[in-house]
């Protein structure tokens, strides 16, 4: 049945793109046949959220799905506190931290077939076998200081043709804020520390009036 579509969607050419996805300090256009899933399903669950430290706090952003069922596709986006900087050693550190999380987290061995950095980001390529079906995994990280974003794509190998060109369009759309942009302006920070301080005086000069008209016989 997939062949059939696979055929069909390669003489059409890759999908369009969907609308743009913002949330936590990312933006991204997901592929056109992808829309969001019940997060509440991988609540308790480490799927989907990978660091290349171990003890960076992670949480599970965005999940994605094409379909029902195991021919399904799926995209995970997560966010992580830690700073990921792009050249050989985040490529490395990612490609160590994508076996981790499958095999030790998830009890699922994965065979490593390609990283990369390209356009911009970290790419892990491979596949993991789950019952008789053989999926390919690709995990895209995006740089940052303090703060990155990771994406896990999940996919029967089937399908794996048709959906690489859209899924390479998508991750290229991916747009994260610095974490600077995410703080309140300095010059705010100021204001509202100004405008406490006089809401004390305030708050003294009312109290010792009170004090001093009791006082007064």
């Amino acid at each position: 049945m997939w062949t059939a579509v696979v055929l069909l969607l390669s003489a059409l050419g890759p999908a369009p793109l969907g609308p743009v996805l913002r949330q936590d300090g990312f933006q991204v256009k997901p592929p056109g046949s992808f829309r969001m899933a019940r997060m509440d399903l991988f609540h308790g669950t480490q799927a989907g959220t990978l660091s290349t430290s171990p003890g960076a706090p992670r949480y599970l952003s965005a999940a994605l799905v094409d379909g029902e069922g195991e021919d399904a596709a799926s995209i995970l986006i997560s966010v992580v506190d830690a700073t990921l900087w792009l050249g050989p050693s985040s490529r490395d550190a990612l490609s160590t931290a994508v076996v981790r999380h499958l095999r030790e987290e998830l009890g699922q061995p994965f065979q490593l077939e390609r990283a990369e950095v390209k356009n911009g980001r970290v790419e892990v390529l491979g596949s993991v076998r789950q019952g008789s079906q053989l999926r390919r995994i690709l995990v895209a990280a995006w740089p940052g200081e303090s703060r990155h974003v990771v994406a896990i794509c999940s996919a029967p190998s089937g399908r794996w043709e048709a959906l690489a060109p859209v899924l390479s369009d998508s991750f290229d759309s991916m747009k994260v804020e610095p974490v600077s942009s995410l703080r309140p302006p300095q010059r705010l920070l100021w204001a509202f520390a100004a405008l406490v301080a006089a809401l004390l005086l305030i708050s003294v000069g009312l109290w010792r009036r009170r004090q001093a008209a009791r006082q007064q016989p």
